[in-house]
């Protein structure tokens, strides 16, 4: 099956080069002329949206299916002919924890609640991964502390120096007086992603998906 890779930046750079460990699938970067197409295949889209239409036309035509790894994209709320798979975070380990915190999450809603995240400054898209987890412990999403200098996630968060150019970090304290509960996520660097895309697409050829927007976190139920 032939995985269209879709995006420029450092999630798609990371993922072509871990292609050879890609092996029920052949990884490409995608190109203007593959929308004309007739071969069904996989739109693995992490670019910045500008493409999205012709990814979206190609889906249409060859009933391919697309993955979103993007955030804060109009395909979180297509409704869709062809599967689209809503992916907030490829880690599986974060994913994991997100699954958790959105089947439980809404136990503290009554709790005092900060969410504190950072990415690395080049980052203009929402915080996709921060955004979730706030919805699933009903916190308000204009609230989360979002940190993108250099030297506070260096100095205070402890982020080593060689990946504050590429890293993800997440923050919950949960308080209820002298009581408190922290969980802290980090991501350091693009391994950790690729080898979840890789599972995420080893999952979807294993199911059947019917032509509707997915959240990844259903199908790794």
């Amino acid at each position: 099956m032939k995985v269209f890779v879709v995006g420029s930046g450092k999630l798609a750079s990371a993922i072509l080069s871990a292609k050879t460990t890609f092996n029920n699938c052949e990884l490409i970067p995608w190109e203007n002329a593959f929308q004309h197409s007739k071969e069904q295949a996989i739109i693995l889209h992490c670019g910045s949206g500008r493409q999205i239409a012709e990814c979206v036309m190609f889906c249409q035509r060859t009933g391919s299916k697309f993955i979103e790894l993007s955030t804060g994209l109009d395909t979180e709320h297509f409704t869709p002919d062809f599967p689209i798979i809503i992916c907030p975070n490829t880690s599986i380990l974060m994913l994991k924890t997100m699954g958790m915190l959105g089947q439980f999450g809404k136990q503290f809603k009554d709790y005092q609640i900060a969410i504190t995240e950072s990415h690395q400054s080049a980052k203009q898209t929402e915080p996709g991964t921060a955004f979730h987890i706030a919805d699933s412990l009903g916190f308000p999403v204009e609230k989360i502390i979002s940190v993108r200098d250099r030297e506070t996630q260096s100095a205070e968060i402890g982020i080593p120096d060689e990946f504050l150019g590429k890293h993800a970090y997440h923050k919950i304290v949960i308080q209820d007086g002298n009581d408190s509960l922290t969980i802290e996520t980090k991501v350091l660097g693009h391994t950790s992603y690729a080898a979840g895309v890789r599972q995420i697409i080893d999952l979807i050829l294993n199911k059947n998906l019917e032509n509707k927007r997915y959240n990844v976190l259903e199908l790794m139920q």
